[in-house]
């Protein structure tokens, strides 16, 4: 099968349904044709391509099931929709710098909201910093002066603090920060840092390339849950395994 004959037949918003109510049981002819609204010969004409690419299969009980292959595609489909949905932001940013087995997942950001403005971003998170208290793992290519005084505090609290900077953003930061920051973050180095990633128990945060290829802070993906947070916890630790500690 060419990929173009797949992606024709995953065009039909029908043929597509049929496919994901299959992905979660199997289902009769009647049930199906009632559930998307079809009649018997438009039915048998989408079940039949669907067969045609083996994406199902009809066996001796009368059921239509989902075949191995109908699976995978399946899991395929949230990214394309998330990417799809969200075209007009990756228009505009490079996902280049996100590690490749975490980019087949991006859809784990599909719940997070796009903060416009670096004021904007900056006072969300200043909002939701207070809530931190387990962790925070920061990557970027600087760091907001402006929070140290509250990470102060929060290392009085117990919260682990791990950043990855770039080699010379840290060289010549790190020096002059008080002693209580350099003994109680972690810091690793990169020779470049290409996107940023702020992630922790609470919240996370993502900022890709713009167009002009540096990090735009202007133009945030927030979330919350649990898999937009364990998406971030991912890229993070991919990147500080490739950083080396930070000799100051």
């Amino acid at each position: 099968m060419k990929i173009h004959d797949l992606f024709l037949e995953l065009a039909s918003k029908k043929r597509l349904g049929i496919l994901q109510a299959l992905g979660e049981r199997p289902m009769k002819f009647t049930k199906l044709s009632k559930k998307f609204k079809m009649t018997s010969p438009e039915a048998s004409r989408q079940f039949s391509r669907l067969m045609e690419v083996r994406l199902i299969e009809k066996k001796g009980d009368g059921n239509y099931y989902i075949t191995y292959l109908g699976k995978l595609v399946l899991s395929e489909i949230p990214n394309l929709e998330f990417i799809s949905k969200r075209s007009d932001y990756f228009l505009s940013h490079d996902t280049s710098p996100v590690p490749p087995h975490l980019l087949n997942q991006i859809d784990a950001l599909s719940k997070g909201e796009i903060i416009i403005g670096v004021y904007e971003a900056l006072n969300t998170t200043d909002k939701l910093f207070e809530d931190v208290k387990e962790y925070l793992w920061y990557i970027a290519d600087d760091v907001p002066m402006h929070y140290l005084p509250r990470c102060e505090n929060k290392l009085d609290e117990g919260v682990e603090f791990k950043a990855i900077l770039p080699e010379k953003v840290a060289s010549a930061m790190l020096p002059t920060l008080s002693e209580k920051i350099r003994k109680g973050i972690e810091v690793r180095v990169l020779d470049e840092v290409r996107m940023a990633i702020d992630v922790n128990d609470g919240f996370a945060e993502v900022a890709l390339p713009g167009l002009d290829d540096k990090i735009d802070y202007g133009a945030v993906i927030l979330g919350r849950d649990s898999r937009f947070r364990a998406w971030c916890n991912g890229v993070f630790e991919y990147y500080w395994e490739k950083a080396k500690p930070c000799e100051v």
